[in-house]
Parts: structure tokens; C-alpha cells; sequence
């Protein structure tokens, strides 16, 4: 039988029960068009969301990926970045993924280069989503992930640290103090936690205002303290790597989440809302304490 396509214009876990699955909820941004599409100055924005449309058709008429086989394939748009758009792919009602396809106006390679990021970084942390298969052609890139049903996106509305929740309508939740500290802090102890001795290399270009984290729906429920937030907590981008001594880079870092240094390496900008002194150490503090349990344990593993 022929599979059948559709492109919903609108905008659960991975492998969701196929009773959960609901073509009404809301994942992300309610809408969609070319006003997302980031183009050079010789591309048009409508021409150009066409030819992303024909790459991903291609992709998902592959019979090459075994999880991309199914009757009925549904798509919705649900997020965009400078560099990326994110879609989610729904197979025969019963299972998702995302897909997270290069904006036209990003130089060729950048998608690769996170996958290949993010795949590292998934084989030694389970706080790094692990990227599943990547497609080019000519101009376009496209990298498929896990989807997590209504994950909230960590980032900063104005100058208000929270979380865009996609349900009952996509909107941004502003933290309270005590989930600020908390969240804020986690994300710098996987910072620091994710840095990689043997090659001496930490995560740059980070975006923590702008949804490089990621918290999966539910967490709320549990108690508020950083290990209960790392637990649910992923990081979905991994733009580029930077190699300086640990020391280096955790004092870079301090300094630039502080706002503190003018010249932004672990940062892809200055955040719009700094984080607090508190924050920032309590986070270094808990990362380096991952770092010692990491040691500890593989040392028992050889013993």
C-alpha cells in the first residue's frame, strides 16, 4: 500500500503509547509559515520553505531508516532557531521523533557537526539526547532525534528566566525563585559535568536562554532539587566545542554567565538576564561532585 504524507501548517515520550498520541495537542508554536524561514539575501523565504518541504518528503520516502516505514506519516512544526527548524514526525499514530532540518541561511555542514557533537556527547552522558540518523543534499541538512512528548524548552521572555510549555497553548511560564536557583544550576552542572578530560574539550557557542536544555514533561511533580532536575533534564544542542583546561573553562564560564566577560566563549551571546553568584556556583560545585562519582566509578569498574 501507498504511504500517505501530510505537512500539517500548524503547529511522547519517544515510542509514546499509541493511546496518548492525539493529533489535537499542542507541541510548540501554534503556527507556521515563511516568517520562521532565515534566508540569505538571493534566497526567498516561501521558495525556500517549498524546497525544505521536498528535502524532508524525500527523507521520510527513504527505505533506508526501518522506523521511517508506516501507511500514515504526519508532520507539525512546533519550534525554530537562527540555524534550525524542528518538526515533529508522527508514524501511524503510534510512534514520534523529532527532526531538526538547517535553516537556509546556515553555512553547509552545521548540522552534521552538531549530530556528530551530540552523538559523542550521547555515548559518555544520558543528559544528551542521542541524535538517531542525519540526511543531506545539495543545500540542506537533517538530523533525526527522539521526541519527548510536551518537553519544555529552557530559556529567557524579556529578562525572565522559565520554560515555554507547548500545553493547553504554547506560551512561556516564568519560573518561581526557587525553580530559577534550582534549574539554572543544573544546567551548569551538566556544563561542567559534560566536559571531556581525555580530549580536554568543553561544550561553546551554548545558548542557555534560547533552549540548548530541555525538561520533559512530569518533572514538576518530583521534588525541586538539581538531582531530581537532571534526571529529566536533556540537552538537545551542541553547536561547537572548545579546548582549554577544565580550570579555564570553568572560570570562563563563571564569568560569562555572571556577565562578566565581554568576550563570550562557552556562551553563544550574553544572556539577556545573568544568572546569580548562587546559581552559578552551587551548579560548578555539583557538576564537579558528577566528575568525582564519574572517577569513583570507573575505577571500581576496573578494579
Amino acid at each position: 500500500m501507498k504511504e500517505k504524507f501530510t505537512l500539517n501548517d500548524v503547529a511522547n515520550k519517544h515510542l509514546i503509547h499509541p493511546s496518548k498520541i492525539n493529533k489535537k495537542d499542542s507541541l510548540g508554536i501554534p503556527n507556521y509559515g515563511e516568517w520562521y524561514i532565515e534566508t540569505k539575501p538571493n534566497q526567498n523565504a516561501r521558495e525556500e520553505m517549498i524546497k525544505i518541504h521536498e528535502f524532508i518528503k524525500d527523507v521520510l520516502a527513504s527505505n533506508k531508516v526501518t522506523e521511517f516505514q508506516g501507511e500514515n506519516k504526519r508532520l507539525q512544526f512546533i519550534n525554530y532557531g537562527r540555524t534550525q527548524l524542528v518538526y515533529v514526525l508522527t508514524i501511524n499514530e503510534n510512534r514520534q521523533y523529532t527532526l531538526l532540518v538547517t535553516q537556509p541561511a546556515a553555512n553547509k555542514g552545521i548540522g552534521k557537526k552538531e549530530f556528530s557533537n551530540l552523538n559523542t556527547l550521547s555515548q559518555k552522558s544520558n543528559l544528551v539526547i542521542k541524535p538517531l540518523y542525519y540526511f543531506q543534499d545539495e543545500k540542506r541538512e537533517l538530523y533525526v532525534t527522539p521526541y519527548f512528548y510536551q518537553s519544555r524548552c529552557i530559556g529567557i521572555e524579556t529578562r525572565d528566566w522559565g520554560m515555554w510549555v507547548p500545553e493547553p497553548t504554547y506560551h512561556f511560564r516564568k519560573y518561581s525563585t526557587q525553580e530559577r536557583n534550582t534549574i539554572n544550576s543544573a544546567m551548569v552542572s551538566a556544563l561542567v559535568s559534560l566536559y571531556d578530560s581525555e580530549r580536554k574539550v568543553g561544550l561553546s557557542e551554548c545558548r542557555l536562554d534560547g533552549g540548548d536544555f530541555m525538561l520533559e514533561k512530569g518533572f514538576e511533580s518530583e521534588n525541586l532539587d538539581i538531582e531530581n532536575i537532571l534526571k529529566n533534564m536533556k540537552l538537545i544542542a551542541a553547536r561547537n566545542l572548545v579546548e582549554m583546561p577544565l580550570e579555564n573553562y570553568i572560570s570562563q564560564m563563571r564569568r560569562e554567565l555572571l556577565g562578566k566577560e565581554k568576550e563570550n566563549i562557552i556562551l553563544g551571546k550574553i544572556l539577556k538576564c545573568a544568572m546569580t553568584e548562587k546559581e552559578v556556583d552551587e551548579g560548578i560545585q555539583y557538576g564537579l561532585e558528577l566528575r568525582n562519582k564519574s572517577k569513583e566509578n570507573k575505577k571500581q569498574m576496573t578494579l
